[in-house]
Formats: C-alpha cells, sequence, structure tokens
C-alpha cells in the first residue's frame, strides 16, 4: 500500500470514495491532491491477511521523495483484525513524520525551539486568562481602608502580588494546555484548527511537551503560592488538572465536556478575586466567576459549529455535531444569562450603576448574534446561513468578553470619588476617627 501526496496542490479529489477521503482526513493530510494506490487491500474483508506496507511522500515538483517502510508487527497484534479506518488511523500513530510531510515539505526557516515551547502554551488562551484574573484583581473591593483588628488579616492590593498573580497565571495555564497537546497529537492532525500545532508538525515532542508542562506548572504554582497565596495557587493546581486531566479526558466520552470546560474558564476570576485579599463568599467573586463561565458556551459552540465534522471524525464528542439544536440553544441561553450577572455585579457593590448601561449595549449585541444563530439552527436541517451566523456569533464574544471587562474596570465602585467628587472624600479622616473610638472603647 502507497500514499503519494503533493504538498503543492490543495484542491481535492471530490470523486474519491468516502473512505479514502477520510484516511486523508485522518492522517492530518488534508494536501487535497493525496492519491491512494490500494491494490494490495481488496475486498471488504479485515486486513489480516497484509504482509507489509510502504508510504511514499513524493514531491511532484521533483524536490524530493521520502519513503517510510512499515512492517506488519507495527499495528498488528498477534492475528488481530482491523476495520480499513482503524487500519490507517493506527498506521498514522506509528508514523508521526506522515503528519508534516517529508524533510523537504517543512519550513525553510523553522520556528525556533524558544517558539515551539511558546507555541505549547496557546498564547491568545493564556492572554485571555491572564486579562480575566487580572480584571478580578482590579475590581476586588479596595481593602486598604479596613478599619480595627481586621486591618491586619486582610491583605493589601500591591504590585509585588500582581507580578506574580501574572507570571503564575500564565505558567500554570500554559502547563495545562501543553498537557492538553500532549495527549492530542494524532486528533490534532485530523483538523485543520489545530493541524498547525507544535507537536503534530514534529517540532516538539509528546515527551518534551509534558517536560514543559511540569517546569511551567512547579514555577507558576509556586509563584502563586509564596509571592500571592495558597488558596490562589490551589485554585492554579485544580485548573491544570481540570484542563490537562478531565477535561481533556471527557472530549472523546461525553458532549458534558464543554460544561467541565466552563468551569475551568470560571477558575481564574476566582483566583484574581482571592490574589486581591477579597473572600471567595463574596457574591461579587461568583458573578465574575459566572460571567466567565456563561461566556463559554457562545464562544465555543459557534467556535466549533463551523468545523463540527471535523470534530466528529477526530471522534471528539461535540454538541455542535451531536445536538446542533441543542448546541444554538445552549449558545443562546447562557448569553442571556450574561446580562443578569453584569446586574449582579453592580447589586453586590463591584461596579457602579454606569456599568449596566455600558454593558447592557455589549450584551444586547451578543444576545442578538446568539438568537440569529439559534434561530438558523432551529430546523431539522440547519440552513446555510447558520455557518455564517456561528462565525458572526464567534467574533462577538472576541471582542464582548474584553470590553465587558474593562468596561467594568473602568466603572469599578468609588474609582472616581476622588475626582468628581473630592468635597466628599474625608475617608481617612473619619478611619482615624474610627480607629481612635475604638482604642478608647478598649
Amino acid at each position: 500500500m502507497s500514499f503519494t501526496t503533493s504538498r503543492s496542490r490543495f484542491c481535492g479529489h471530490h470523486n474519491a470514495r468516502d473512505f479514502t477521503k477520510a484516511a486523508t482526513r485522518m492522517g492530518g493530510l488534508l494536501h487535497n491532491g493525496v492519491k491512494f494506490s490500494m491494490s494490495s487491500i481488496k475486498g471488504s474483508v479485515g486486513l489480516r491477511g497484509v504482509s507489509g506496507y510502504q508510504i511514499g511522500f513524493i514531491e511532484h515538483r521533483g524536490l524530493s521523495t521520502a519513503v517510510f517502510p512499515i512492517s506488519k508487527a507495527d499495528f498488528f497484534q498477534s492475528n488481530e483484525e482491523l476495520s480499513r479506518s482503524k487500519l490507517l488511523l493506527r498506521l498514522f500513530s506509528h508514523t508521526p513524520k506522515l503528519w508534516h510531510g517529508s524533510p523537504s515539505s517543512s519550513p525553510r526557516n523553522p520556528p525556533s525551539a524558544f517558539k515551539s515551547h511558546l507555541q505549547l502554551g496557546k498564547p491568545k488562551l493564556t492572554a485571555l486568562i491572564v486579562l480575566s484574573t487580572m480584571s478580578a484583581y482590579a475590581l476586588t473591593p479596595d481593602q486598604s481602608h479596613a478599619i480595627g483588628v481586621a486591618a491586619t488579616s486582610l491583605p493589601v492590593p500591591s504590585l509585588s502580588a500582581l507580578l506574580f498573580l501574572t507570571i503564575g497565571t500564565a505558567l500554570t495555564s500554559a502547563s495545562a494546555n501543553a498537557i492538553n497537546m500532549a495527549r492530542e497529537p494524532v486528533y490534532d492532525g485530523m483538523m485543520s484548527r489545530t493541524r498547525s500545532r507544535p507537536i503534530v508538525r514534529g517540532l516538539v515532542s509528546p515527551r518534551q511537551a509534558i517536560r514543559f508542562a511540569i517546569l511551567t506548572g512547579i514555577i507558576g504554582s509556586a509563584a502563586l503560592y509564596f509571592g500571592v497565596n495558597a488558596e490562589t495557587a490551589a485554585l492554579a493546581v485544580l485548573n491544570v488538572a481540570l484542563y490537562g486531566g478531565i477535561y481533556t479526558s471527557m472530549k472523546r466520552a461525553s458532549i458534558l465536556n464543554t460544561w467541565v470546560g466552563a468551569v475551568v474558564g470560571a477558575i481564574p476570576p476566582l483566583m484574581g478575586w482571592s490574589a486581591a485579599g477579597g473572600s471567595l463568599v463574596d457574591p461579587g467573586a461568583w458573578c465574575l466567576a459566572g460571567l466567565l463561565y456563561a461566556w463559554q458556551f457562545p464562544h465555543f459552540n459557534a467556535l466549533s459549529y463551523p468545523v463540527r465534522e471535523e470534530y466528529k471524525m477526530a471522534g471528539y464528542i461535540m454538541t455542535a455535531w451531536v445536538n446542533p439544536r441543542l448546541n444554538a440553544r445552549v449558545a443562546l441561553r447562557y448569553s442571556v444569562a450574561i446580562i443578569p450577572l453584569c446586574v449582579g455585579l453592580w447589586y453586590y457593590g463591584v461596579t457602579d450603576g454606569l456599568f449596566l448601561a455600558d454593558s447592557t449595549v455589549v450584551n444586547a449585541w451578543l444576545v442578538a448574534c446568539a438568537y440569529r444563530f439559534w434561530k438558523e439552527c432551529r430546523g431539522t436541517v440547519a440552513g446555510k446561513g447558520a455557518t455564517a451566523s456561528a462565525r458572526s456569533l464567534f467574533w462577538a464574544s472576541i471582542w464582548q468578553l474584553p470590553t465587558v471587562l474593562v468596561l467594568a474596570m473602568v466603572h469599578k465602585t468609588g474609582l472616581w470619588d476622588g475626582v468628581f467628587r473630592p468635597e466628599e472624600d474625608d475617608r481617612d479622616a473619619s478611619d482615624a476617627e474610627a480607629i481612635e473610638e475604638l482604642y478608647e472603647a478598649e
């Protein structure tokens, strides 16, 4: 059996048989122009009798040829009989060079080792997590005016704590993401949105990714423990376990993986709140966590819908292909839920009243996009507009969350009191009087 593919051709053979097309995707070789010569595999029975294989990667412009011989023992155990699809999946899992082509198909200037390891941490996702953590840190009610004995037990937000929080959050997030990549290189190679990841391309091995994850996880959690507090460090470690362990395993088992992944997104605001000295029983902290939790659904459900067939082929159990109508309904439901959560931030004193007006405009935009997506998916067969509306919802979610978090910080309760009402800002004097009264009472 031989595979011949042209790296320079990207138009596929639409008249190919279904299993051929599926095998192409399973190998992560969506360079259409892949041709199969399967003369040694005939009939519909299993493949137990096939003795050997030779996989050839040929650059059609004559630049190079690479052939990788594969023996029967590489993917057969005793007299095991495999279907064609399972055989091809196992074949590609034993020949990682095929995921990224022959040596000549790699870029002329491959990324440095530093950049490759940086990509393991999913920098864009990590930046969003750091933003949500720092936003919660900034929004935590100021403890610097605490009165009496309680003042010694309430940590005051500081620049050093913020620095350690930022570094620790970024490193622990990178650790969780690296574990996720190290566990799924074969399946990442089957999807267009993950095929360029460093392990799939052979720039980093799974073992190196695990080492990177261990190193960043230890340094990040230590930075949080010694530079912030134990509670924040514990939340970070919990998040690494949830994302790298439970969530990654559930992706191939149940649609509930999305709900578990949303919990992962809700924890960083609690980390920021705790780092600033806030109590985790404070309703304001849970409003922020709920905001991040609810946001995950319109964001991911919209992201997954246009590539739902790729998720299905890779074996990921996602709502987008299991039940598209439920997928759109959940996205709409949680988009609407964001509005009362923002009201809660005002009600519990985290933000001022103007935040209600600003955030409602932005949130209404997200709800409108989610409604269009749901409307397109209501029928038995989703219309052509469903994919377009999913993309619109995805981009709306990309802009909505940072905008709402920035607005919340701009409208933090008491932030502008010293600017617009300086004559009423007599807090220091009143605090001093209150402390004197406490000493006199003793």
